[in-house]
């Protein structure tokens, strides 16, 4: 099995400075040395990344798909072998205790999220199962997350691997390829603006494929979280864990029409989604700030009307090279104040900087 001293091994000899993930203690790339051309990399080619902050549970059984069609938001039930769809788990308060993606296939199901949230997932299950035929267990130490993002995304991954333009060409769905000459799971999912490929090789395998793909086009360049950040920002794409977590809802994310179903049957925390439905709106909303400069925000940096009125915070800015090397954010804004087009303000090191809220998409996206 790779130990993971060894993905740090060769990231340091490639030039790399480590972080810990947001929110998390689990060392992550945040740069080659060059962000700027990494980011250039994932705009323009594409970018190789390995994200150690993610991790799987695998579900083995004939009840798999019907349990979390009863636990999660997204209609589970329909999913055939080789689907794969982004989903929430609730508690039965409706607060969202994990931002998943389910890769459900003829043998097992996976749920594919952040590692530290997969312990608190396998409790929740296990105080769920009353007889059912299902088994489940962590794989995470067994896989390696790597992704690959940038528009010669594709080109890169045929050039190591047979018979993958399913995958390329099919989102929303998972496959098991040979890449480099192993078996590895890989399915297509687009955050950054461009296309986006998430490969799960075995353990032992994880470092021949990492270096494969590395060698196999000159355009490729392995990309840390500074260059990844900026572009799925632009992109409108928020983070679990950064940009929403576990008091919120599922209305304040935006991302509703992706992740839940109402025309399942019940699941845990559906009453609260359902009373949030009916009333409309929640109280607040995840809403992009476009500022006028390069003045830029640090998370939970306050948000104001001009009057001076608290009514958020920013979970996200970066400066987008696409828009000028002008700031832009997320921030968690107050109902009614989100509306597009409003003026507001919001603190910096530099003082009170100007933006206007709009939508979290700043750039259309591939």
């Amino acid at each position: 099995m790779t130990n993971p001293a060894n993905f740090t091994s060769i990231q340091r000899n490639a030039g790399a400075s480590f972080a810990p993930f947001p929110g998390t203690d689990t060392p992550t790339v945040n740069s080659f040395g060059d962000p700027d051309g990494e980011y250039t990399a994932i705009r323009e080619a594409v970018g190789i990344m390995h994200e150690p902050q993610r991790g799987l549970l695998e579900l083995r059984g004939a009840d798999a798909r019907d349990f979390l069609n009863r636990m999660q938001t997204q209609a589970i039930a329909a999913m055939k072998g080789g689907d794969s769809h982004r989903s929430f788990q609730l508690n039965v308060k409706g607060r969202i205790i994990a931002d998943m993606i389910v890769h459900h296939g003829d043998e097992s199901t996976w749920i594919e999220a952040d590692a530290t949230d997969l312990d608190g997932l396998d409790e929740l299950y296990d105080s769920r199962l009353f007889g059912e035929d299902l088994t489940i267990t962590n794989i995470t130490a067994d896989r390696v997350a790597l992704s690959l993002h940038g528009p010669m995304a594709g080109d890169l991954l045929r050039s190591v691997s047979v018979n993958c333009d399913r995958c390329i060409d099919m989102p929303h769905t998972h496959h098991v390829l040979e890449v480099a000459g192993r078996h590895v799971t890989v399915s297509r999912r687009d955050v950054c603006g461009a296309m986006g490929l998430r490969l799960w090789p075995r353990a032992d395998d994880a470092l021949h494929v990492y270096g494969a793909m590395s060698a196999a086009m000159d355009a490729a360049r392995f990309v840390g979280w500074a260059a990844f950040n900026t572009a799925r920002v632009e992109a409108g794409s928020p983070m679990y864990h950064i940009d929403f977590g576990p008091d919120s809802l599922v209305h304040e994310t935006g991302a509703l029409d992706e992740t839940v179903s109402f025309t399942k049957g019940c699941y845990l925390g559906q009453e609260i989604v359902a009373r949030m439905e009916n009333l409309g709106h929640p109280k607040r909303v995840l809403t992009g700030l476009r500022f006028k400069n390069d003045q830029l925000p640090a998370a939970a940096a306050t948000v104001y009307t001009e009057s001076g009125d608290v009514i958020g915070a920013v979970t996200s800015s970066v400066i987008s090279p696409m828009l000028g090397n002008i700031a832009i954010a997320f921030a968690m804004i107050k109902w009614g104040k989100h509306r597009e087009g409003t003026a507001v303000e919001v603190d910096t090191d530099a003082g009170r900087a100007l933006a206007t809220t709009g939508d979290r998409t700043f750039i259309q996206t591939a």
